[in-house]
């Protein structure tokens, strides 16, 4: 890429930048990241110790009316029965928690990555739209000598009246292209505005240049995740291996009676002690732990896809770089070849062989020319976000 034009010629563009990309964000996108966050925390939180079970706390009442005589009983019990060997799925579980709060991260920052790219493409399309509409303008200016001057020669006998008409039907047609763009524009604005807060004339997008393959792929998000994912539904696979595997479990419990049948009184005692369990036959064994091993093997094959899916990604976007950057170098000729016409022109017309129509048109094509290299480079740049969106780190 040609780094030093491109940033000279985006710099005159647009002057006033965002230091904090997430700045660009309205409060409302910005607190709904922060609940999400907030969320997958306290979920994380809570899965990690999802093994450890509850202490249960209950308090029953019955009345019992016999030989015409009622009386009662009123039960109070705390009850605890807490695995503490699970045959490895304790370890795993914990494990689990981990890969799922790894994954939940990750989602959280390709939602972010998703949300800030969508917020930088709407303020390059503006940016962009706003070139097309002076590109416009010159357009239609020379439209509008290219009318004068076959009116002229209409009026002269130079030409008849079918030129001067398809002159004024292409001045229509370009402002029809610019009522268009305005409607662009304006749709743009509102895209940009339920995104972010702020007004875009004052923000410069961020400037982003090419990586390698290599860079790209190490810090891909969407690989990461499913790295995540592989993890996660490894430990997951383990876990239910572990399901079927003998249990041991701390059993404690607290009970106090109130009896007054038959005049008992009250009553209370408590008892603690070891339990080994497992389960001794379940029809759905072996074929639930095969579909835990083959969400694992998916996910390990889901891997190898989404990498080669991002070298694809990567490779297209590459691709339509180098074609945007040949227009450019094709643009910078025609530049280079009107500024060679232009200086022709300009003595010939002090020199009485042309008239002004001729330097103002080609003025005005010579500055249409050099806004088409500023948009060929917000195309770029738009081209270039969606790389590092997917990128860990980057926006």
């Amino acid at each position: 890429m040609h780094v030093k034009r491109f940033v000279s010629l985006l710099l005159t563009i647009i002057t006033i930048g965002v230091a904090d990309n997430s700045a660009l964000m309205s409060s409302l996108k910005q607190e709904m990241l922060r609940v999400d966050k907030e969320k997958n925390k306290l979920e994380s939180d809570a899965l990690q110790y999802d093994w450890v079970k509850q202490i249960i706390g209950a308090y029953s009442t019955t009345k019992t009316d016999q030989i015409g005589t009622t009386q009662g009983i009123d039960t109070f019990s705390i009850v605890l029965e807490q695995p503490i060997f699970r045959s490895g799925g304790i370890y795993y579980a914990i494990k689990y928690a981990n890969a799922n709060r790894a994954f939940l991260e990750l989602k959280t920052k390709i939602d972010e990555q998703t949300l800030l790219k969508e917020i930088i493409a709407s303020l390059i399309d503006l940016k962009k739209v706003d070139l097309l509409i002076q590109k416009q303008a010159y357009l239609i200016a020379n439209a509008k000598i290219d009318i004068e001057r076959k009116r002229e020669q209409y009026e002269h006998g130079v030409l008849d009246s079918s030129f001067l008409d398809q002159a004024l039907l292409s001045h229509n047609a370009l402002q029809k292209a610019m009522i268009d763009l305005q409607s662009n524009r304006y749709a743009s604005l509102m895209a940009f505005s339920n995104l972010s807060d702020s007004d875009y004339i004052t923000l410069q997008p961020p400037l982003f240049m090419l990586m390698d393959a290599k860079q790209y792929l190490e810090a891909s998000l969407l690989v990461a995740q499913q790295k995540s994912q592989i993890e996660r539904s490894e430990y997951l696979k383990n876990m239910t291996i572990a399901s079927y595997l003998p249990t041991l479990s701390v059993v404690a419990g607290y009970y106090d009676t109130n009896n007054d049948l038959y005049g008992r009184g009250s009553n209370n005692y408590k008892n603690y002690g070891l339990k080994v369990s497992m389960p001794l036959f379940d029809i759905n064994l072996a074929k639930n732990i095969e579909i835990k091993r083959l969400e694992y093997l998916k996910a390990q094959l889901q891997a190898k896809d989404i990498e080669r899916s991002e070298e694809n990604f990567y490779q297209m976007q590459v691709n339509n770089v180098h074609l945007l950057e040949q227009k450019i170098v094709l643009a910078e000729a025609d530049v280079k070849a009107y500024d060679a016409l232009m200086l022709l022109t300009k003595d010939a017309y002090s020199a009485g062989e042309k008239t002004i129509y001729d330097v103002d048109t080609l003025t005005n094509s010579l500055r249409a020319i050099m806004l088409d290299k500023a948009i060929f480079e917000l195309d770029i740049q738009k081209l270039l976000v969606e790389l590092y969106a997917r990128m860990n780190g980057e926006l």
